[in-house]
C-alpha cells in the first residue's frame, strides 16, 4: 500500500515538473519575448510622434523642391542657330518657363520652425498606437500584470488622443510623456533584461525634460536630467553588459552630460539639438 502510494506521490511530482518545465516555459518565453517586441514598437512609435511635436528628425538630409526659371528666348536663340545651320527655321518664343527641380539639403533643426507642426500625419499615428495597443493589452494581461497599471495606460492613451486631436502641442507632449512612463514599467514587469530596462527609464527621464523644454526655467527638467544621468551610470557599470558596445555606450553619456551642460544656455533650440544627438545615439545600443 504504502509503494503504491509513493508510485502516486512521484507520478503527480512528474506531472507538476512537465509542466512548469517542460510545455508551459516556451510559451511563456515565447509570450514574455513577444511582448518585449510589441513593447519596443510602441517605444519607437510614441518618440517619433514626440519628436515630431517639435518637428525633430533623425534624417541628415532632406529633399528640398524648388521652381527654376529658364529663359525661353535665350533658349530658342540657341535653337534658331543650331537650325540656321542645319537650314530649318525655328518660331521665337519669348518669355519664361519654370521646370521643378529637387535636390538634397542639409536637415537642420535650428532651421526649423517649432510650431508648424504637421498634425496631419500624427493624428493617424496615435491611432495606429491605439490599434497595436489592443494586442498588447491582451498579453500584458496574460502574463498578469498589474491590471491597474494596464487600464491607466488606456486612460492616459485616451488622454493623449484628445490632445493630439484638439492639435494642443504643450497637452500633446505633457500626455505622450506620462504615457512613456509605462514602457519601462511594463518591461520590468515582462521580466526583460535588467539593462533593456534601465536604458527605456534613461530615456523615460529625458522625455519628461523634453515635454517641459519650452520653459527652461522649469526646474524640473534639470531634475529629469540628473535621474537619467544616475540610471544611465547603473548600465556603464555593468561591464560584462557593455564589454561589445563600449564605444556605443561611452558615447551616449558623452552626449547625456552634453545635455545637462547646455541647461546653462536657456535656450530650447540648443536644447532640442542635444536632445536629438542624444535620442539617436542611445537608440543604436
Amino acid at each position: 500500500m504504502k509503494s503504491f502510494k509513493k508510485i502516486i506521490l512521484l507520478t503527480i511530482l512528474i506531472n507538476i515538473l512537465f509542466v512548469f518545465t517542460g510545455c508551459s516555459s516556451p510559451k511563456k518565453d515565447e509570450l514574455k519575448d513577444k511582448t518585449i517586441t510589441e513593447l519596443g514598437y510602441l517605444n519607437i512609435k510614441l518618440i517619433d510622434i514626440l519628436n515630431s511635436l517639435n518637428n525633430i528628425s533623425y534624417e541628415k538630409y532632406k529633399i528640398v523642391s524648388k521652381e527654376v526659371k529658364l529663359d525661353k528666348q535665350n533658349s530658342q536663340e540657341e535653337g534658331q542657330k543650331s537650325d540656321s545651320e542645319s537650314g530649318n527655321e525655328t518660331k521665337e518664343d519669348k518669355g519664361q518657363e519654370l521646370i521643378n527641380t529637387t535636390q538634397m539639403a542639409t536637415d537642420s533643426l535650428l532651421a526649423k520652425s517649432k510650431d508648424d507642426i504637421n498634425w496631419g500625419e500624427l493624428k493617424p499615428e496615435i491611432e495606429t498606437i491605439s490599434e497595436s495597443w489592443s494586442i498588447v493589452f491582451l498579453d500584458l494581461y496574460s502574463q498578469n500584470i498589474d491590471k491597474a497599471k494596464i487600464l491607466d495606460f488606456n486612460t492616459k492613451l485616451d488622454t493623449a488622443m484628445i490632445a493630439i486631436k484638439n492639435e494642443n502641442k504643450k497637452d500633446s507632449l505633457k500626455a505622450l510623456a506620462l504615457l512613456y512612463k509605462s514602457i519601462p514599467e511594463f518591461l520590468e514587469k515582462t521580466g526583460a533584461d535588467k539593462n533593456t530596462v534601465k536604458i527605456r527609464q534613461t530615456q523615460m527621464y529625458i522625455i519628461n525634460a523634453y515635454s517641459l523644454a519650452d520653459d527652461m526655467e522649469n526646474e524640473e527638467i534639470n531634475s529629469n536630467i540628473k535621474k537619467a544621468i544616475e540610471v544611465f551610470k547603473e548600465v556603464m557599470e555593468d561591464t560584462d553588459y557593455t564589454y561589445d558596445k563600449t564605444f556605443k555606450t561611452n558615447k551616449t553619456y558623452v552626449l547625456l552630460n552634453d545635455l545637462a551642460n547646455c541647461l546653462e544656455t536657456k535656450d530650447s533650440d540648443i536644447f532640442y539639438v542635444k536632445y536629438k544627438n542624444f535620442m539617436e545615439t542611445i537608440n543604436e545600443i
